[in-house]
C-alpha cells in the first residue's frame, strides 16, 4: 500500500482524521495512518515509525488532546529528524507547547476552523502536490474545478432532519403531558376524555416536529451544502436529545411569560372581559354584549400572544439549531460563523413552524370534538 503521506494525530479525533484519510486517498494520494494499515500481531510501533520512513508529507492534526498525546509528539520529532515536510493542520485549538510550539510559529499553519472544509481541503492539496505527495494528471487537479454538491443530495437530507425533529419533540411533549396528567389527576382524576385529549396533544406534536423539521433541515441542507455528502444520521440523530432539553426550556419561558403579561400587562383581563368559561363562551358573551368595549383589547391580546409565542420559540429554536452546529463540527470544524447563523435562523423558523402547525391541529381537533 502507498505510503505517501502520513498522518498522525490523537485518538479522540478518529472521526474527523478518518473523513480526511479517506477524502485524500480516494482523490489525491496514498495515506496512511495507524488505523488502516496495521493487523491484529503486528508490531504497531515498528509499523508507525515505517510509516513516517516511507512519507513524502507528514499531516500533524493538532487539537488539545494531540498537544498532550506522548505518541503524537514522538511521531513529530521522528519525522523532524527525518527532515520530513510537515503540514501542521488545527482540527481544535489548544495551548502549544516545545516542538508543537515552534512548529506552529515557523511553518504555515492550515486553520480547520476558518473557512469551509472543502476550501482549506483544496488548501491542503495543493501543498501536498507541490511536496510531490500527490497523484497529479495534465488536467486540472480535481479541487481547483467549481465545486459544488448536486442539490439533489442535499435534498434528500432533509426527511432525516424532520424524522429526527418530531421524535425530539414528542420526548418533550410526552414529559409535558405526564406532568399534565399527574395534575389533573391530583384535581379531579383521569377521564376518558382527559386521555384523548393526551392523545391528541402527541400526535399533533408529532406532525408538527416533523413538519418543523423540513424546515428546519431545507435551512440546514442548504447553508451547509458543501458538507452535505458527510452529513448522516449520526450528525441528525442528537436533534432527538436537543429538542428533549430546549423544549421544556420553550415550553417554561412561554408559560412564565404568559404569565407575566397576564398578570401586569396590557392584556390583563380582569376587570375587562365579562365573567366566562373558555374562550368561545368569552367571545360569545363580548359580541353580545358590547362588542366595540372589548374588540381593541381582544386584538392587543391576539397580538401579543401571538408576539411572545412567535419570539420565545424563534429564540428557541435558535438555541437548539446551536447546539446541533457545535455537534455538526466535530466532523466539519471549518462551519463558518455565517453558516452557523443561517442553520440556527433556520432552527428557529422551523420551531415557529411546528408550534403553529402544532396549535392549529389542536384548534381544529378540538373543535370537530365539540361538535
Amino acid at each position: 500500500m502507498s505510503k505517501e503521506i502520513f498522518i498522525s494525530y490523537s485518538r479522540r479525533d478518529t472521526e474527523f482524521v478518518t473523513r480526511l484519510a479517506s477524502d485524500l486517498d480516494a482523490q489525491v494520494a496514498g495515506v496512511w495512518f495507524d488505523q488502516s494499515t496495521i493487523q491484529l500481531g503486528e508490531n504497531w510501533h515498528a509499523e508507525i515509525m515505517d510509516g513516517i520512513r516511507e512519507c513524502k508529507a507528514f499531516i500533524l492534526v493538532l487539537s488539545p488532546d494531540a498537544a498532550e498525546s506522548k505518541y503524537v509528539r514522538e511521531e513529530l520529532n521522528k519525522a523532524l529528524e527525518l527532515g520530513k515536510i510537515i503540514f501542521p493542520v488545527i482540527y481544535r485549538a489548544a495551548k502549544w507547547a516545545d516542538e508543537i510550539e515552534a512548529l506552529v510559529k515557523e511553518i504555515q499553519t492550515l486553520d480547520l476552523r476558518s473557512g469551509s472544509y472543502t476550501d482549506n481541503f483544496q488548501k491542503l492539496v495543493d501543498g501536498l502536490i507541490e511536496a510531490g505527495a500527490a497523484k497529479t494528471t495534465n488536467e486540472i487537479p480535481f479541487l481547483r474545478q467549481p465545486v459544488k454538491t448536486p442539490l439533489n443530495i442535499v435534498l434528500s437530507k432533509i426527511p432525516g432532519w424532520a424524522f429526527a425533529w418530531s421524535l425530539g419533540w414528542l420526548v418533550f411533549w410526552v414529559v409535558a403531558v405526564i406532568f399534565l396528567a399527574v395534575l389533573v389527576a391530583n384535581q379531579s382524576g383521569l377521564k376518558g376524555e382527559d386521555l384523548l385529549n393526551f392523545i391528541l396533544i402527541l400526535i399533533c406534536a408529532g406532525i408538527g416536529g416533523f413538519s418543523g423539521g423540513l424546515l428546519a433541515g431545507l435551512f440546514t441542507m442548504l447553508a451547509l451544502r458543501p458538507n452535505a455528502p458527510s452529513i448522516a444520521w449520526k450528525h441528525m440523530s442528537p436533534a432527538i436529545r436537543i429538542w428533549g432539553i430546549s423544549g421544556p426550556l420553550g415550553i417554561l419561558i412561554s408559560g412564565l411569560i404568559t404569565i407575566i403579561t397576564l398578570a401586569i400587562g396590557p392584556v390583563s383581563t380582569q376587570t375587562t372581559i365579562p365573567n366566562c368559561v373558555g374562550f368561545r363562551d368569552c367571545v360569545t358573551k363580548v359580541i353580545e354584549t358590547e362588542p366595540e368595549k372589548y374588540i381593541g383589547i381582544l386584538i392587543l391580546t391576539l397580538i401579543v400572544f401571538l408576539l411572545f409565542v412567535f419570539v420565545t420559540w424563534f429564540l428557541t429554536g435558535m438555541f437548539a439549531g446551536w447546539l446541533a452546529v457545535r455537534h455538526i463540527r466535530r466532523l466539519e470544524p471549518g462551519i463558518t460563523n455565517r453558516q452557523a447563523w443561517s442553520v440556527s435562523a433556520g432552527w428557529g423558523c422551523g420551531a415557529i413552524s411546528a408550534a403553529v402547525v402544532m396549535i392549529f391541529l389542536l384548534g381544529i381537533l378540538s373543535s370537530l370534538q365539540q361538535r
